[in-house]
């Protein structure tokens, strides 16, 4: 008898503003080395500046900015992770990729402050994954820009 066959998606563990996080593999368009990020005048909150990737202006993620993101230790980023919405996000070090069983998702606590940008949390191995959600992300940084 064979063994059920169990929904995997490949993730990317990195670290970034000291979290150990999974990025789906779908959502990334790439990981790039990061390159030094010009500022924007009056800095919409959320958005550290902008980089030039692939010929136009790339808007890169402020870390700081995010609910649950306040006092963590972003470091001086490796590495850049494209995103397909169009975002940079600052990666401290990018760890590898893992195959994660889907049924190991779980929703985030509600209490959780980052609960407005990730997917939910994965424990994989005894340690636990904040997973990034690529359209909540973008759609918390289009409430900031409400918010001006």
């Amino acid at each position: 008898m064979s063994e059920p066959v169990t929904e995997q998606g490949t993730w990317l563990h990195v670290k970034a503003a000291g979290m150990d996080l999974l990025l789906s593999t779908q959502d990334l368009r790439e990981v790039v080395a990061h390159s030094p990020v010009a500022p924007l005048p009056g800095r919409p909150r959320g958005i550290d500046g902008v980089v030039i990737y692939q010929g136009e202006f790339l808007p890169v993620l402020a870390w700081k900015d995010l609910p649950g993101c306040e006092g963590s230790k972003a470091g001086p980023a490796a590495a850049m992770a494209v995103l397909r919405p169009r975002l940079g996000i600052p990666l401290d070090r990018l760890i590898g990729t893992m195959k994660v069983p889907l049924n190991t998702l779980k929703e985030a606590d509600e209490n959780d402050p980052a609960i407005s940008w990730i997917a939910g949390v994965c424990e994989v191995e005894g340690q636990s994954f904040r997973v990034l959600d690529g359209d909540r992300l973008v759609a918390l940084l289009r409430r900031f820009r409400g918010d001006r």
